[in-house]
């Protein structure tokens, strides 16, 4: 039974990541998305970001100075506290991030996708974008959440950086 329901989430996860990062997702400065994830002690973190409110610009770094903001910015992305906390015991067991730069596009718009996998040893009932401390650029988070109790989706600021839920 676990594994059909495992199955049967990390299939909506597919979908929502998929359908809402990509076909859904309109690009917009200021304005990131964030999925939650949660089943059992484990817990998927995705933000889909604009390049251009998290580096500075959207275009291919073309000097030493936008290279090393790239270089520095994706060194913070791999402590997930930069971006995302739980208010329970969480583990990072994996991030995955690209530096959006590393493959020539056309896109006039370029967006930072983030993801990170965690393992609670105790239950969570918040979660906080940290990102708004280090960017000012990006003034709004659309979050979306699945736990196994409840679902929804809310709009984040600096005032109120959080989504959270009873146990």
């Amino acid at each position: 039974m676990k594994a059909a329901k495992l199955a049967v989430i990390c299939f909506m996860v597919g979908c929502i990541f998929s359908a809402q990062g990509h076909q859904h997702h309109h690009h917009s400065h200021g304005e990131g998305v964030l999925f939650v994830v949660h089943d059992q002690d484990k817990w998927q973190v995705k933000f889909i970001l604009p390049a251009g409110d998290i580096f500075g610009f959207e275009h291919q770094p073309e000097t030493a100075e936008q290279k090393q903001v790239i270089k520095k910015t994706l060194a913070k992305l791999e402590n997930s506290q930069q971006l995302v906390t739980f208010n329970g015991e969480c583990k990072l067991i994996h991030a995955k991030f690209e530096n959006p730069f590393e493959h020539h596009t056309h896109h006039a718009h370029q967006d930072l996708e983030v993801e990170y996998s965690f393992s609670c040893d105790k239950p969570v009932s918040k979660v906080t974008v940290t990102l708004f401390a280090w960017t000012e650029a990006i003034s709004v988070i659309e979050a979306q959440w699945i736990t196994e109790q409840a679902q929804g989706i809310a709009e984040l600021t600096a005032t109120k950086p959080y989504i959270e839920w009873p146990l």
